[in-house]
């Protein structure tokens, strides 16, 4: 964990001794009074904090807070409900390369079990968030939505990035050129993944009939959570910033 995170400003200053964030602090961090460790509200600032107390009532931290804010990247994901391990990893590393948005849809291929999940039903889908933001020491974390069709995932995003020339759905089977290819250099961009098990029918004439252009990473059928990975990395190297 390279950065701890809490939900305001207030809650920083003062952590109880069962929070988990303490426990790490003084456990794995080995952190005592006197120590720095750099601290973030969630889609807010970072700073430097120094532990000006511990004892039994807890951790009290003395903080300088940065002036700027982090802003999201302008990308934009859909992605197919996936299996609820793999929905945890995207979950992190769309937090970790700091997205804009993560638009889950329910599939014609896919389990509709997955989204009654109890990464779903709990708080834990947040978590997986503030783990991939700390892990980049950063506080963006992306919004997250969950549709109940393509569709409607569809006229979500539309609503933050409207220029479909700049939407990309990944196909193995049908793209027929390399992501790398069709990846703007700038301004805002959207990436579909379908179902693990791969687009239906159906949801490709609606992909097409949105104005989405196929795209693909190569030969090889990659995992979701992989393809997800590659293809932000591939979106990031265009824009010049890997």
């Amino acid at each position: 964990m390279n950065l701890i995170l809490f939900e305001t400003i207030a809650a920083a200053e003062h952590l109880r001794p069962d929070d988990p964030r303490a426990r790490h602090i003084r456990a794995v961090l080995r952190m005592k009074t006197g120590d720095q460790l750099f601290v973030g509200v969630v889609n807010g600032p970072r700073g430097k904090a120094t532990i000006a107390d511990d004892d039994s009532n807890g951790l009290r931290l003395e903080i300088i807070w940065e002036n700027t804010i982090e802003l999201p990247r302008p990308i934009w994901v859909l992605a197919g409900m996936p299996r609820p391990q793999t929905a945890r990893d995207m979950l992190r590393e769309a937090a970790t390369f700091g997205i804009s948005a993560l638009h889950f849809f329910n599939t014609e291929k896919g389990e509709p079990s997955y989204a009654d999940s109890t990464l779903w039903k709990s708080e834990e889908w947040k978590q997986r968030l503030r783990e991939g933001a700390a892990q980049a020491f950063a506080t963006s974390v992306p919004e997250v939505k969950r549709h109940a069709s393509l569709e409607e995932a569809i006229r979500s995003v539309a609503e933050s990035a409207p220029n479909p020339s700049n939407w990309l759905a990944l196909d193995v089977y049908e793209g027929e050129t390399l992501l790398s290819n069709l990846a703007p250099a700038n301004g805002p961009v959207v990436l579909a993944l379908g179902a693990e098990r791969g687009w239906s029918a159906q949801e490709r004439l609606l992909v097409h009939s949105a104005g989405f252009k196929l795209a693909h990473l190569g030969q090889r059928v990659l995992r979701t959570e992989t393809a997800l990975v590659a293809g932000l990395s591939v979106l990031l190297a265009r824009r010049g910033e890997f």
